[in-house]
């Protein structure tokens, strides 16, 4: 497997989902399924640039605390700085596997598209278990990359494109078994929901638009696939978003859980 590395140029282009007015409304959602309170503690499994850990800050007020944690150096920087206005905001750098907290530390706690990206999802699991209070509730977000709807002139390439596309993801099928894996690590699962993302047109600020130029450059050179058909293969979405013919639509799982006591 060849993961997706954040470098300075995928970062760039992640930020720019993350500010689209699609994903802006699914922060939302899981905001609204962690129902943070005043005064809680709460850990953002992670965090990335910071803007649910923000929102999550403003619920809780000065009284609670917000901890996010990111493998990534930069993000953590990102982060620090969103929230430099709310200081009960805090952030380190750590793997989700080896949570730098003791046990029964939080709340609740929140995952959104991480553990399809650890190869010991289990693990992560079993320290989210490890550092929420009994009764804890506990908001895990993945995608099934398999669910992608995505209309193109060329079926063929398309398939090879999102097939070399899943290497980008050390599970990119988690989802089917996040029920089992859950249960086992001490949580009863108390809700689950399919959060789609639908782009029927080809708007600049759109998931799927920022998408296409992420999957080219993880795609190029991998799978027998050059640059040249990976860029065909943007062209003709593009295209498909010029004639009024463009489709996109992908499927996140949400499940809301709670540790057992």
């Amino acid at each position: 497997m060849g993961e997706l590395r954040y470098d300075e140029e995928a970062t760039r282009k992640l930020l720019a989902m993350y500010v689209t007015p699609d994903v802006i409304e699914q922060r939302r959602r899981f905001l609204d399924a962690l129902n943070p309170k005043r005064g809680e503690s709460v850990l953002d499994v992670g965090s990335g640039p910071g803007f649910l850990a923000a929102a999550i800050a403003e619920a809780t007020g000065p009284t609670g605390s917000v901890c996010g944690i990111d493998v990534s150096e930069h993000m953590v920087d990102l982060a620090q700085s969103h929230c430099a206005q709310l200081p009960w905001a805090t952030f380190s750098q750590a793997d989700a596997t080896q949570l730098p907290f003791p046990e029964k530390s939080f709340d609740a706690a929140i995952s959104t598209q991480v553990l399809e990206y650890l190869h010991d999802i289990d693990g992560a699991l079993a320290e989210l278990s490890r550092v929420l209070r009994p009764g804890g509730r506990a908001v895990i977000v993945d995608t099934d990359w398999d669910s992608i709807v995505w209309h193109s002139s060329n079926r063929s390439r398309m398939d090879r494109v999102l097939t070399a596309w899943e290497e980008h993801a050390a599970d990119p099928y988690l989802p089917r078994t996040l029920s089992n894996r859950l249960a086992s690590a001490g949580f009863d699962i108390n809700f689950q929901e399919v959060v789609p993302l639908l782009n029927s047109d080809f708007g600049e600020h759109t998931y799927s638009n920022r998408l296409i130029d992420l999957i080219v450059s993880f795609v190029s050179g991998r799978s027998e696939i050059g640059h040249d058909e990976a860029q065909a293969w943007a062209d003709d979405l593009r295209g498909k978003g010029a004639d009024g013919q463009y489709f996109f639509s992908l499927n996140r799982y949400m499940f809301v859980a709670a540790k057992r006591s």
